[in-house]
């Protein structure tokens, strides 16, 4: 008898999930009303204007700035979904030791500007956050020039070019100088004159709309501030006999002298000296304090080789060469000194102590 066997073979079908739907899903940006758009966004610094900058400073004037935008996708091979900050056929050249910084021109040594731009997380559900998170930064960097939106549902039916939402995206500018910047070289420079191309904002497969960004100025780079002054506070003028100084009333004696020190004056300027808030009389401090009367003070500095007074009415301009600056880092000291003199005939003199408080204002031009 012949048995029959029934095999039951069970059958299974693999649904298997493949990543080229995904793959196919093309994240595009573009305007609400066209995907193929190519604009060209002038950024304007906030340092548009006259500044003065030092060395080895951060975060100078940031700015930012929105721009409409819109996002579309399409499911198609070949595409992507990778939005990048591409300088391409970017006018800057890149600074060696920061992948974000970009110098902002050749004739100034040591000041740079980053870059970067801000696109919101779709909202759409065809479309997750992106990954890695914005902003996204005007570099070479692979690591943070790009960034895509992690895969949502429902782009799988979008054969065609599709406008899924309208948002902004926002631009941060952002300057700092490094320990190149030499103030004085860079002293009346403009810079950003006529507008230079910074790079391009577009989907890595150039698929859609391609944002071209440049950056507008001026700048100017002003004559860099002194960072400080620094005179000696007490100056001892000695004793000196009545007697001499009527024998003498227009002499000068006692001649003692005494610094003004002048810390990173980085553009080596001339200096304004102005006594002209103190009383003065023949050109000379009235003794205000002391008990000697027909006695006054007189200023002078050493300029090359000789000796000038101070003209106590007005301000003074002292050539820079006059300032001994040394090295690259601006210090400099004027060599000045003070004496005693009368301020009326010998008859009005009497003796006594001088005590004289004076009110130096030092500037430059």
């Amino acid at each position: 008898m012949r048995s029959l066997l029934s095999v039951l073979v069970p059958s299974l079908l693999l649904l298997v999930t493949s990543d080229a739907f995904a793959e196919g899903c093309g994240f595009m940006i573009g305007s609400s009303g066209s995907l193929n758009v190519a604009p060209e966004l002038n950024i304007t610094p906030a340092a548009a204007g006259t500044q003065a900058l030092l060395p080895n400073q951060n975060d100078l004037f940031p700015s930012t700035m929105s721009y409409p935008v819109s996002y579309w996708s399409r499911n198609q091979g070949a595409v992507s979904k990778t939005i990048i900050f591409d300088p391409k056929l970017s006018e800057f050249t890149a600074d060696p030791n920061n992948p974000k910084g970009w110098l902002v021109d050749s004739a100034v040594p040591g000041l740079y500007f980053t870059l970067s731009v801000n696109l919101p997380n779709p909202t759409s559900n065809k479309w997750g956050s992106f990954s890695p998170a914005m902003p996204i930064w005007l570099s070479n960097d692979a690591t943070i020039n790009q960034s895509a939106p992690q895969t949502g549902w429902g782009c799988a039916s979008d054969k065609n070019d599709t406008h899924t939402e309208d948002t902004n995206m926002t631009f941060s500018l952002n300057f700092y100088t490094t320990a190149d910047f030499d103030p004085a070289k860079a002293a009346g420079k403009q810079l950003l004159a006529s507008r230079k191309r910074a790079g391009t904002i577009d989907n890595t497969k150039q698929s859609g709309g391609e944002f071209d960004i440049f950056l507008q100025g001026p700048i100017t780079i002003a004559s860099a501030s002194c960072a400080a002054f620094n005179a000696d506070d007490n100056i001892d003028l000695g004793e000196l006999y009545a007697s001499d100084l009527r024998a003498n009333p227009s002499g000068e004696f006692n001649k003692t002298p005494f610094q003004i020190t002048l810390s990173n004056c980085y553009a080596q300027p001339d200096l304004i000296v102005n006594l002209s808030t103190n009383q003065v009389k023949n050109n000379l401090l009235v003794n205000t304090n002391g008990k000697a009367a027909g006695i006054g003070v007189g200023l002078g500095y050493t300029a090359g080789t000789t000796n000038e007074r101070l003209d106590m009415t007005q301000a003074v301009t002292i050539d820079s060469n006059n300032l001994h600056y040394t090295g690259d880092n601006g210090n400099g000291t004027l060599d000045m000194y003070a004496f005693l003199s009368a301020t009326d005939g010998k008859s009005a003199i009497t003796a006594g102590s001088v005590d004289i408080s004076a009110v130096i204002t030092l500037s430059h031009p």
